[in-house]
């Protein structure tokens, strides 16, 4: 999808200033949940760690980010 493409290209930004993560977690968006996303991550050996679905504390300090 256009989103996920999207993603993995703001990622490609990000790391290129910071460096690739061991590991990143996302929600369950449509976009990060992609064979697009999963590829991109497999490729630069990075662990996707996922929230847990309709657990909006296990997504705490990302949930907070957005209100502000």
């Amino acid at each position: 999808s256009q989103n996920a493409k999207a993603t993995c290209r703001r990622w490609l930004e990000v790391f290129a200033v910071l460096g690739l993560p061991q590991q990143i977690k996302t929600d369950n968006g449509p976009n990060y949940v992609s064979k697009t996303v999963q590829e991109f991550l497999e490729a630069g050996k990075i662990k996707h760690v996922r929230g847990i679905p309709h657990n909006s504390t296990g997504q705490a300090i990302v949930e907070r980010k957005h209100q502000d």
